[in-house]
């Protein structure tokens, strides 16, 4: 069930715009829905099976519309109003909404549309009666049924189409492996106290004393964690030449910013007791999961620790890690932000000599040699593997073939860099004689890689000192630059309040919303954050609880893009 079913993606391919459409007239709120739309997909992509031969248009209708319609009644209570509508359809009771766009957008029958409106025949006929007088009250004519049908489709044009059929599908799989994890779990511990009641009442066993294990730092503390109202918009400025920019949080005060919840715990603490994968069984705590820390065990020793959205932990503790060693002799530790291979069902560390790959789902582990002891990066571009140092760059297919041919590269991915003292953005365009182009913003030096969800992309940057004379931020340091597809640039800029190390803001990669995920490391705190390009407002994920045995270094998995 790892690859999307072709039918199931046919059919959700021809249908979604309308969906997508359809919801948004009745709450007026794209992104909601959006989120409506996948996740009324997720619950049909987990019933497939059972659902294709009989009716699954009305499976997601039923449940569509209902909960389009639950949230415009919320936000009529709560006094909000759907700005992106038209005022004609703004001006109308959510109900009134429903059963105009039920009737003539989506084509259903009075019968129909009073069944999944919950309300009688004779309610909706006369709701449809005002809510068609409020569109004609500016034609100052009755419109017939085809003005009707045109103006909400012309109201619609707006809403552009968004592929949800690979998500939807790829959440069931979540759905269905956290659900396989739980019930695997629950049969663990039940077994547990079996064990131990049939152990009750023997004489007990005489073990050899262990050797005593190190003492370990003291565990951070989480901070006070409160829900804090969304914000609509944050305060954008603009530089002299042009680009916008929005001021990060100062550091010491991401706990104050409001909440987003993207499918990561609100506190991700390493001091939570972690099940081994050596006692896994083969069939594995599920495929999937939503990012891997790091947790030393010794000097330069090291133990990938894979996290789930419900906080749990698998502790990968068959794979034996070891420092990086580069040319110039600095050491760090191996992990890298596309650790997860673009399935998300595998992991790969870079390792002296060697590529350690981890299966998720058989939890094996595979080790290729490569003739370079000073590997500075393992990536999955994709399902294929890369590593890089200062000797070359290898593409392994996991076989003894050395060195492979390197992947081909995709369309839209780009990546910033420096080239005879210049910043250059390199396109990874399809055809080989295409070059870099030189970018004149800002005067900085790329730290890490760029990330890219196919419509935006990402990278930080370090300012010099007298870079950034206009930035309106407290001595900023660096920024992270976000392009989108039409070329548009905009900024988030960290300021020196307090501060800051090199990598203190380092990107992570987008949620399936959009949103631009980093790493926010400061001397009071490590927190997990994400920058809402179109509003600039930066909300708070997850706090890090970082220590002398967990590094500030986290990749993200099943929920995310890193491309």
């Amino acid at each position: 069930m790892r690859e999307i079913d072709a039918d199931f993606a046919a059919w959700a391919r021809a249908r979604q715009l309308r969906l997508l459409r359809a919801a948004w007239l009745v709450g007026g709120d794209a992104t909601r829905a959006e989120r409506q739309v996948l996740s009324v997909l997720t619950r049909l992509a987990a019933h497939w099976r059972h659902l294709r031969e009989r009716e699954p248009d009305a499976y997601v209708r039923v449940r569509l519309h209902q909960s389009a319609l639950t949230a415009a009644e919320g936000d009529a209570h709560a006094g909000t109003v759907p700005r992106e509508l038209p005022l004609q359809l703004r001006a109308l009771a959510p109900r009134r909404r429903a059963v105009l766009v039920l009737r003539w957008y989506a084509g259903r029958s009075v019968s129909d549309t009073a069944e999944l409106v919950g309300i009688s025949s004779e309610t909706a006929r006369r709701d449809e009666r005002l809510a068609r007088a409020s569109l004609s009250s500016a034609a100052a004519r009755p419109l017939t049924d085809e003005e009707v049908t045109a103006s909400l489709e012309a109201t619609v044009a707006r809403i552009r189409e968004v592929d949800l059929a690979e998500r939807a599908w790829h959440d069931a799989l979540l759905h269905r492996s956290a659900t396989r994890r739980r019930a695997s779990a629950a049969v663990a511990a039940a077994g547990l106290v079996v064990g131990g009641a049939a152990l009750a009442g023997r004489e007990p066993v005489v073990a050899s004393a262990a050797a005593p294990s190190p003492v370990p730092a003291p565990a951070p503390v989480p901070v006070s964690l409160t829900q804090v109202p969304l914000l609509a918009e944050a305060s954008w400025h603009t530089t002299r030449d042009g680009l916008r920019y929005v001021v990060a949080p100062p550091a010491g005060t991401e706990a104050d910013q409001p909440v987003l919840s993207v499918g990561l715990p609100p506190v991700i603490d390493p001091g939570r007791r972690a099940r081994p994968a050596s006692v896994q069984s083969t069939d594995g705590p599920g495929a999937f999961g939503d990012a891997v820390y790091l947790e030393r065990r010794g000097p330069g020793r090291w133990v990938p620790v894979l996290l789930y959205g419900d906080g749990e932990v698998l502790a990968l503790d068959t794979v034996e890690l070891t420092d990086l060693r580069t040319a110039s002799g600095a050491s760090r530790p191996p992990l890298g932000i596309w650790a997860f291979s673009g399935d998300k069902t595998s992991l790969a560390f870079a390792q002296p000599g060697r590529v350690v790959v981890f299966d998720m789902e058989t939890l094996r582990v595979s080790t290729v040699a490569i003739p370079s002891h000073t590997l500075e990066w393992a990536a999955w571009r994709g399902n294929h593997v890369q590593a890089g140092s200062a000797d070359g760059l290898w593409s392994p297919d996991l076989s003894s073939r050395w060195p492979a041919p390197e992947p081909p590269r995709r369309p839209g991915a780009r990546e910033f860099r420096v080239e005879a003292g210049r910043t250059v953005l390199d396109e990874r365009a399809p055809d080989p004689a295409a070059r870099p182009a030189a970018v004149s913003w800002p005067r900085t030096r790329p730290v890490g890689d760029t990330v890219s969800n196919a419509r935006q992309f990402a990278s930080v940057f370090r300012l010099a000192p007298g870079e950034a004379r206009d930035l309106e931020a407290t001595a900023p340091r660096h920024v992270i630059v976000a392009t989108n597809s039409l070329g548009r640039d905009r900024m988030l800029v960290f300021g020196e309040e307090q501060p800051r190390s090199a990598d203190c803001c380092s990107v992570l990669g987008w949620t399936v919303r959009g949103e631009l995920v980093y790493l926010s490391a400061s001397p009071r705190g490590t927190w997990v954050m994400a920058w809402d390009l179109d509003t600039g407002v930066v909300h708070r994920v997850s706090q890090f609880l970082t220590s002398g045995t967990v590094p500030p270094l986290i990749a993200l998995g099943a929920r995310f893009t890193v491309g």
